[in-house]
C-alpha cells in the first residue's frame, strides 16, 4: 500500500541482506518467530474469529434520497459515454513491471498525466466480471480501478481521498476511462464530503461497490451503489456544497456512500496480528457457497497476516447473524506466512496472495496457498509476479485474473489466466 511506501523504502537495505542470508521464500521479521512464505496456511479458530466481525452502518434512505434530489443521478452507461481519458499501450519501462511467469494475456497503461502523477496512486481493481457472473453490467464490460490521493503526505488535508476510474472495456483494443470521486453524505443529505480511505481493495457485487477504509480507524469497508452516481453542478477545487451548486474537486461525477462496515471490536491496529485486523485488500469469491468477500491485511515481512472470509446475504450486502441485523461474522480465517500482502483472491478453496517487494525494480511474488501447501508462480527467487503489485480480481466469464501496479511511471493494468496461477 502506498501509505506504507516510506516503510518499504526504509526496509530496502535490510531486505536485501535478509534475502542473501536466507533460503528463497524465508523471511524473518524483527521480534517475530521465523516464518517462510512456503509455510501452509494456519487456521484461525472460531473463538479468535469471533473478535473479527464487522457491523453494518447504513446511511438512511431519507439521506440518500435527499442528496439524490440535489443533483442529476446518472447511470454507468452515461459515465462511460463521457470517458475523456484514453488508455494507451505500455512503454518498455512499464512493460518491464508485468509478470514474467505467467506472462500477461492482456495489458494497458494510463494516459500520460495519470501514469506520471506522484499525487495519486492506483490501489485496487474490480470489474463487471465481479458485478454479474455473465461478465457485463447491462450491455457494458468495464473495469474499475481505485486510486488514493497522497499529495504531500499524511499531513495533507485531502490525504486518502479516493477516486475511481470507470474504464470502458467494451473494446479491449482501445480502453478509455472517466474519473468518479467517492464521497459520503453529510447534513442529512444536504451536503457531501470526501471519503477518507486508502482503497487498498475493491469489489463490485450486484449494484454494490465495496472499498476498503484506512489503517488505524474504525471503518473497515465503505459501500457505494451503482444506482447513485451523481453529476456535480459546479467545477471548482471544493468538495461539497458551494455557491451555485455542488463541486467535486473538478471531477464530473461523485458516488455517495450508502453505508459502511465498522470493526465490531473497535479501531484496527495495522501492526500486530493478534489485535483487530485492518482490511488491507479484498475481493469477491463466486466459487464459495454462498458468494463471499475475502480480505487480507498488510503486515511487514515476518508477521503472519490474516486472511478472512465474510459471506454475502440479501441485497448484495454481507450476511448478518444478529437480531439487530447489523453484525457480520468472519466465517473463516487463516494466517499466511507471506509478508507484505497487497492483494488477495480466493477460488475453489485456494487463496492467492500477492507479495510486494520493498525494493525498487524488484518483482513481487504470487502465491497459491491452502492449509497443506504454499506454492509460488515460479521457483528460484519467486520474483516473477508484477513489480509493486496491488489488489487482485477474477473475471469469471473470461477466466482471467486482473491486477495493477502502483508506482509512478511504472503503472500497468494487466490480466493473466487463472489456470496459470499456482494451486
Amino acid at each position: 500500500m502506498n501509505s506504507r511506501r516510506s516503510i518499504r523504502l526504509a526496509l530496502v537495505a535490510l531486505l536485501t541482506l535478509v534475502a542473501a542470508a536466507l533460503a528463497p521464500g524465508a523471511i524473518t521479521g524483527a521480534g517475530a518467530a521465523a516464518t517462510a512464505y512456503t509455510d501452509p496456511l494456519e487456521t484461525i479458530g472460531a473463538s479468535e474469529r469471533a473478535g473479527y466481525g464487522l457491523r453494518w452502518n447504513a446511511v438512511t434512505p431519507e439521506t440518500t434520497a435527499n442528496l439524490d434530489s440535489k443533483l442529476n443521478n446518472v447511470g454507468v452507461t452515461e459515465v462511460l459515454e463521457s470517458a475523456n481519458h484514453p488508455a494507451r499501450s505500455c512503454n518498455a519501462a512499464e512493460r518491464g513491471t508485468l509478470p514474467t511467469a505467467p506472462t500477461a494475456s492482456a495489458s494497458f497503461c494510463w494516459d500520460t498525466g495519470d501514469a506520471t502523477t506522484p499525487d495519486w496512486h492506483p490501489q485496487s481493481i474490480t470489474s463487471s466480471g465481479d458485478a454479474d457472473d455473465d461478465g457485463a453490467w447491462g450491455t457494458n464490460r468495464l473495469i474499475l480501478a481505485g486510486w488514493s490521493y497522497v499529495g504531500t503526505g499524511t499531513g495533507d488535508a485531502r490525504y486518502n481521498t479516493v477516486r475511481v476510474a470507470f474504464i470502458d472495456y467494451n473494446n479491449p483494443a482501445a480502453p478509455k476511462y472517466r474519473w468518479v470521486l467517492l464521497v459520503t453524505p453529510t447534513s442529512g443529505g444536504e451536503n457531501f464530503a470526501r471519503v477518507a480511505a486508502h482503497a487498498g481493495g475493491m469489489a463490485w457485487y450486484g449494484d454494490k461497490l465495496f472499498v476498503t477504509g484506512q489503517q488505524g480507524h474504525t471503518n473497515a469497508i465503505y459501500v457505494f451503489s451503482m444506482q447513485h452516481i451523481l453529476q456535480a453542478s459546479v467545477n471548482s477545487y471544493a468538495i461539497g456544497k458551494v455557491d451555485g451548486g455542488y463541486s467535486a474537486w473538478g471531477y464530473q461525477y461523485v458516488m455517495p456512500a450508502i453505508g459502511s462496515y465498522s470493526y465490531d471490536a473497535g479501531a484496527c491496529t495495522g501492526n500486530v496480528n493478534t489485535a483487530v485486523p485492518c482490511v488491507g485488500s479484498l475481493s469477491l469469491d463466486r466459487s464459495s457457497v454462498p458468494d463471499s468477500l475475502v480480505t487480507t491485511e498488510y503486515l511487514n515481512n515476518g508477521t503472519k497476516g490474516r486472511l478472512l472470509r465474510y459471506n454475502f446475504g440479501s441485497d448484495y450486502l454481507l450476511n448478518s447473524s444478529s437480531a439487530s441485523g447489523s453484525f457480520v461474522p468472519a466465517v473463516q480465517g487463516y494466517r499466511s506466512g507471506v509478508g507484505n500482502m497487497q492483494g488477495v483472491l480466493a477460488h475453489n478453496n485456494v487463496w492467492y496472495v500477492a507479495h510486494a517487494s520493498a525494493s525498487s525494480g524488484v518483482h513481487g511474488h504470487l502465491w497459491g496457498q491452502t492449509t497443506t501447501r504454499s506454492v509460488a508462480t515460479c521457483g528460484g527467487t519467486y520474483q516473477c509476479w508484477a513489480e509493486h503489485p496491488e489488489s487482485l480480481t477474477y473475471w469469471q466469464s473470461t477466466g482471467q485474473v486482473w491486477s495493477l501496479t502502483e508506482w509512478e511511471n511504472l503503472r500497468t493494468v494487466f490480466a493473466v489466466p487463472l489456470s496459470t496461477l499456482p494451486s
